[in-house]
């Protein structure tokens, strides 16, 4: 089954309920998306986008999720049922999130996986691709064989951003068309590298806050970002082992394949970087083609989406809240 997410970022669309389908018209008429309720899990619009009210009533009574973003992917506000079966899971979750060796252990797993998963990436840019990462894989090492040892997130965040910049200073020497990326930055990003890496992080990011409330944990409850009101912390933590695989690899595909240029870009009044309504769309398929495209799934070998791994592996955090599983297993993708 495809779909899975539609992706609505054409300025003045208008969403309407047809019978048992969901049709996605241009504010001049034309049909977009034109596809039966049982195949969307998801609904993203990006900037103007109106969902009439007999399409919202379908939508909610399906328990599909619906996220309402700004063009350049900040968040607006989300749209989703609330899951009524989760109360005994969310006590545990709570209980254990307030454990010390639990929250340590997660904090530890996540940061390991993410941290691997880098090094497995550089290793191969450096074997297959000839870029000399010696450096960088030396502190990817050592930031790997310290996560065990340290006593908090602080330490743990600490070793995460160590192995994160060796990481970012091999993608910046892999892109192979100068577009201005030196560094990772946000807030607002300073180039159009960073303005595609923010915008497909906040995608990702929706995606696993869905698993997660489909899979009837707190979103805003986690064990290596700070619980903060209004921040999902734990859509932080689980989102960590899919940037490289989902996220970097299509903008640096975009990049060295030349389908983005730096005049596909704006410079903003602030001196940041956003996309031109072309770019987003572009993007934003390539991150649907992305999702929808199968790889073994580390815990079982099986061939499964992306898009479905971050949903099983929302539902194997929580078999591990639960005490169903002894502990946390990030995904690996090997390069």
């Amino acid at each position: 089954m495809e779909i899975a997410t539609l992706y609505i970022s054409a300025q003045g669309a208008r969403l309407a309920r047809i019978g048992e389908r969901l049709v996605a018209r241009s504010k001049e008429g034309a049909v977009i998306h034109d596809v039966p309720f049982f195949k969307v899990r998801q609904v993203i619009c990006f900037g103007s986008v109106e969902i009439s009210s007999a399409a919202i009533n379908q939508l909610i009574q399906r328990s599909i999720d619906v996220v309402y973003l700004t063009l350049t992917g900040r968040f607006k506000c989300r749209l989703s049922n609330l899951n009524e079966k989760s109360v005994i899971t969310r006590t545990m979750q709570y209980r254990r999130t307030f454990e010390d060796t639990f929250r340590q252990q997660m904090g530890r797993a996540i940061v390991r996986g993410k941290l691997l998963n880098y090094r497995s990436w550089v290793n191969s840019r450096q074997r297959k691709g000839g870029i000399e990462s010696a450096a960088e894989l030396a502190a990817l090492n050592e930031a790997i064989g310290l996560v065990e040892s340290a006593v908090n997130a602080d330490e743990l965040m600490g070793l995460e951003g160590t192995g994160t910049r060796a990481y970012f200073d091999v993608f910046r020497r892999n892109l192979r068309q100068e577009i201005g990326f030196n560094e990772r930055n946000r807030r607002p990003p300073r180039d159009p590298v960073n303005a595609m890496l923010s915008f497909g992080y906040t995608i990702l990011l929706h995606k696993v806050l869905a698993a997660i409330e489909t899979a009837g944990i707190d979103p805003f409850m986690a064990n290596l970002h700070a619980n903060q009101n209004g921040r999902p912390s734990l859509a932080l933590d689980l989102m960590e082992e899919f940037r490289l695989f989902i996220v970097d690899a299509v903008v640096a595909r975009l990049v060295n394949l030349v389908q983005v240029k730096p005049g596909d870009f704006i410079v903003t009044a602030d001196q940041g970087v956003k996309m031109q309504p072309a770019t987003i769309a572009l993007l934003v398929r390539e991150l649907q083609a992305r999702l929808s495209a199968c790889f073994p799934y580390a815990r079982d070998g099986r061939k499964l989406q992306l898009q479905d791994q971050i949903i099983r592996q929302a539902y194997h955090y929580r078999d591990v809240v639960c005490g169903e599983a002894e502990r946390y297993v990030p995904v690996f993708f090997p390069w």
